[in-house]
């Protein structure tokens, strides 16, 4: 009798809610993480986490055309950096993922302005004979790629980086 309390602890301790959240978690923490893949991840972790990369998204290796991307299309995540040990970029293009403030991929150009309000820098890129739209916040390290006013692209950096996206500013 003495025991089933410590067991009971025991069971519920090992039922932590937090494991059960960081396993499917698919929050987008600008400048921090997307999901479990954090910009503290090396690019040999993220490798030994996802596998070998698959695929390759059109649109994010020419966002930072400096940096190596390491896409997994199965998970809808591309990794960037300026060398293997250091990740700069987390970019999603598929999945259900959101920013704080509710604004994912599918999201409209409203719904991002509506959330963040005016971007540090909006401009074009013409990717694969379409007109991108980024829309950057550099202070918190997050950057929306919109085609025809749609998110296809979030992406995060470490605050204060924009000036390593190709974007001149």
């Amino acid at each position: 009798m003495r025991f089933l309390p410590m067991l009971l602890v025991l069971l519920l301790a090992g039922t932590s809610p937090v494991a059960a959240q960081v396993a499917d978690d698919k929050t987008v923490v600008p400048g921090v993480r997307i999901g479990r893949w954090t910009l503290m991840t090396s690019i040999p972790e993220l490798l030994r986490m996802n596998g070998p990369p698959i695929g390759r998204p059109s649109v994010v290796p020419t966002l930072v055309p400096g940096a190596t991307w390491y896409s997994w299309d199965s998970l809808g995540i591309a990794a960037g950096a300026h060398d293997r040990s250091y990740t700069a970029y987390l970019a999603i293009y598929a999945g259900d993922y959101a920013a704080p403030r509710g604004v994912g991929i599918r999201a409209s150009r409203n719904a991002v302005l509506a959330a963040y309000g005016e971007p540090t820098y909006e401009g074009d890129l013409f990717v694969q004979e379409r007109t991108v739209t980024v829309l950057a916040y550099d202070k918190i390290g997050l950057a929306y790629f919109l085609h025809n006013d749609v998110v296809q692209v979030l992406m995060i950096f470490h605050p204060g980086n924009l000036q390593h996206l190709i974007i001149s500013c």
